[in-house]
């Protein structure tokens, strides 16, 4: 026996060599997770979820009546009242923000007539400045949930259709804006004016092709969003700022940090554990391929149960700046709170601009 317990020994330890590394969703990776590093920042956790996770499944579309056709261009009326840049809670962007080339809208379209009718497919989108088209790009690539979604309109009712402007936008405009969408199922052109100002912008300079060109697409046709009075929720005090490493590496892991602030005078609760979206952004153009990626996480509220009454809490950030990015090109991070079922404040929001390397 005492000859046998030199080899345990050594079987022991080879196999704790051996052992593979923690994994996230494995014990040691949830142990180490669960705990503070070293100056009190929570740890880094690959929580990936889904708003369905946060919010709960929406109600379904409405089916359709019986005997509802598609929709005419007669039938409908559209407009297009305001553009938002991504990633910015709803701020008005300043400085390097404001010159991101990329706006998102939603086409409003009315069922103007007495009867129901249905919208489904893809809506080929152009703009026109005094009637006449702005040359620009503009792409056909709904996915396939898209392209057989049915969305019925009801008499006096909505439906919602997105658009998508990238820059740089440097065509001169001569007149009004406005979109000419063409209805499914050969259901003519239904003109809509855009009344809002803003635009993507004309990024001229080093390392942006200057025959470039702007980008407008459209995605598919989706029942209006029910606007309602959001509720409150003491999380929505907590501010967010945003700090990391001016530079990285292509192909790199970019850990940065995220401080959530609190100014009130009582601890705030990380119950229930709210969400994160973080997004990356590079502008495209004719040689580089754009960068454009959401993904929403889980807070990792393990080691940390509440935000102290006027201090903060500071959370590490991982995320990989792309492969595919040559030296010289900026990525943007911009990091959301995202609190279920609650409206977004746009002091929730911050961003880090980096140089690739």
């Amino acid at each position: 026996m005492r000859r046998l317990l030199p080899l345990l020994l050594v079987l022991a330890v080879a196999a704790a060599c051996a052992a593979p590394a923690a994994r996230p969703g494995h014990p040691a990776a949830a142990e180490s997770a669960a705990t503070l590093l070293p100056d009190g920042t929570v740890p880094w956790a690959d929580l990936k979820i889904t708003a369905t996770d946060l919010n709960g499944r929406p109600a379904g579309p409405r089916s359709p009546a019986a005997g509802s056709e598609p929709c005419r261009a007669a039938q409908l009326a559209g407009r297009l009242t305001d553009w938002r840049r991504p990633g910015t809670g709803g701020e008005t962007p300043r400085g390097r923000d404001a010159a991101i080339g990329k706006l998102i809208g939603e086409v409003d379209l009315r069922n103007t007539s007495k009867t129901e009718c249905t919208l489904r497919g893809e809506a080929p989108t152009t703009m026109l400045a005094g009637g006449r088209e702005i040359p620009m790009r503009y792409p056909h690539g709904i996915n396939e949930e898209a392209r057989n979604r049915v969305v019925a309109v009801p008499a006096g009712g909505h439906a919602s259709l997105r658009l998508d402007w990238s820059g740089p936008f440097c065509e001169p405009v001569d007149g009004p804006l406005e979109l000419a969408i063409e209805v499914p199922d050969d259901g003519g052109t239904v003109r809509a004016p855009i009344t809002a100002d803003d635009r993507p912008g004309c990024q001229r300079g080093e390392g942006i092709n200057p025959n470039a060109r702007a980008t407008l697409s459209a995605g598919g046709f989706t029942e209006p969003v029910t606007v309602s009075p959001p509720p409150s929720a003491p999380l929505d005090q907590l501010t967010v700022t945003v700090a990391g490493p001016p530079n990285a590496a292509a192909g790199s892991r970019l850990t940065f940090r995220v401080t959530l602030g609190n100014p009130t005078a009582a601890p705030l609760a990380l119950e229930p554990c709210p969400g994160h979206l973080m997004e990356r952004f590079s502008l495209g153009n004719a040689t580089d391929q754009a960068v454009n990626t959401a993904q929403l996480y889980r807070l990792n509220c393990r080691p940390l149960a509440a935000v102290p009454a006027g201090g903060a809490a500071v959370f590490e950030m991982v995320t990989e700046v792309p492969a595919t990015m040559r030296a010289g090109r900026e990525l943007t991070i911009s990091w959301q709170l995202y609190l279920p079922h609650y409206a977004q404040r746009g002091n929730q929001v911050g961003a880090l601009t980096l140089t690739v390397t």
